[in-house]
């Protein structure tokens, strides 16, 4: 889908159309602004217009503003829907329309609906909510519970391999069915059914990202949708609308790369970008600083410089995020860099690096390392005596 979107009027749609008049519109204007109703529903109601009508127009709406179909070939096809008393869906294929999202949207639904996974009703009722806020539809089957993460992203994997032609459509059929019974992925379904073997050594990038807590599960099935319609990688659908950067998609290939050579495994993968995205470290000295550390799976669950002066307010989210990335690129710590850049002193830097070094040897919590140097930030009091009165013990601190 188009990031620019083309402002449209359903009132244009609806008069130039010709399934309203101009009057019948300039009256139902004043009703819609004293009631609060849509003015198409103002319409409806008047009998003006009917139900399948005014989606049919919202639907229009929507594929217009998103540069999906052309105004003209809008207005005719409600207009034909109209005198030939057919669907929307049925005017678009006579006047000869055909986009790529509109109909693979309509398929991912339908696939489900027909897996016996999911109503029909709820499925119309999701794909009104999917073309009027321009959302991904398997997002909007979450959103409203119709569907649950693990059976859309079931249903998004089988679309992909029915594309690449890996599977039959009555096998998607049957994977998802055996995915909603048993609440495995389609892959294991697909396993079980001896079609596709699992993979080995390997990791997806949404699932790496997703489990360094870079991206939300909801986020990455929308990434995932419109990546399959737009027919672009899933990386740089989430570096396009901004849930990540350039620098971290490169690094998160990097890791991925490593996990496919065997050399890492997926969960340690997940906790060096994790650590890369929060110091700004080389994803050397993290995989080094991992092992070193003998742990596995949650060997960084410590909060860093970064993450430390953010919740303390020190430190805007989008100034963190560029730090870091300078970090990366350059190998200067990122304290060095906050210090360059001017968004954090010494003494600043010096008291919150005193609260960490107390959080990383265990003997504060977190709550009690961003409450003292909050505590500090408006008093500029010693930190030692701010943390005594959050409950540091300093007799026990060898530190």
């Amino acid at each position: 889908m188009s990031k620019r979107s083309t402002p449209v009027l359903i009132g244009d749609l609806l008069v130039k159309s010709e399934l309203v008049s101009l009057g019948q519109f300039a009256d139902a204007m004043p009703i819609s602004l004293k009631t609060g109703l849509p003015v198409g529903r103002v319409l409806v109601g008047s009998g003006f217009l009917t139900e399948p009508e005014f989606k049919a127009a919202v639907t229009a709406q929507s594929l217009v503003r998103e540069n999906l179909l052309p105004m003209e070939m809008a207005i005719n096809s409600l207009r034909l829907a109209r005198q030939q008393r057919l669907t929307f869906d049925e005017a678009l294929r006579q006047i000869g329309w055909r986009s790529e999202y509109y109909e693979a949207t309509n398929r991912l639904g339908d696939l489900i609906v027909d897996a016996g996974c999911m109503k029909a009703s709820d499925l119309e009722g999701a794909l009104d909510a999917c073309f009027t806020s321009g959302l991904p539809l398997g997002r909007v089957l979450v959103l409203r519970g119709v569907c649950n993460e693990m059976l859309t992203y079931a249903a998004l994997t089988a679309q992909v391999l029915l594309r690449e032609g890996n599977i039959t459509r009555e096998q998607a059929l049957e994977g998802l069915k055996i995915v909603n019974q048993r609440k495995i992925t389609m892959e294991e379904s697909l396993d079980q059914q001896g079609l596709i073997a699992k993979r080995g050594h390997t990791i997806r990038l949404g699932e790496l990202l997703m489990l360094a807590s870079l991206v939300s599960e909801i986020d990455l099935l929308s990434a995932v949708e419109r990546g399959m319609l737009d027919e672009q990688p899933i990386g740089q659908v989430l570096v396009r609308v901004g849930l990540i950067t350039e620098q971290t998609l490169e690094q998160a290939l990097q890791l991925q790369n490593l996990v496919t050579r065997a050399q890492l495994r997926p969960l340690d993968a997940a906790e060096v970008l994790k650590k890369v995205r929060k110091t700004g470290v080389s994803i050397e000295k993290a995989i080094a600083e991992l092992s070193g550390s003998g742990a596995s799976g949650n060997g960084f669950d410590v909060m860093e410089m970064p993450e430390l002066l953010r919740a303390a307010g020190l430190l805007a989210h989008t100034d963190m995020i560029k730090s870091i990335d300078q970090s990366s690129a350059t190998g200067v710590p990122v304290e060095q860099v906050l210090m360059n850049s001017h968004l954090v002193d010494q003494v600043t830097m010096d008291a919150a690096s005193r609260c960490q070094a107390l959080l990383k040897a265990g003997q504060i919590s977190q709550e009690q390392c961003v409450f003292a140097l909050q505590t500090w930030i408006g008093s500029r009091r010693d930190i030692d005596q701010i943390l005594s009165g959050v409950g540091w013990k300093p007799a026990q601190s060898k530190l």
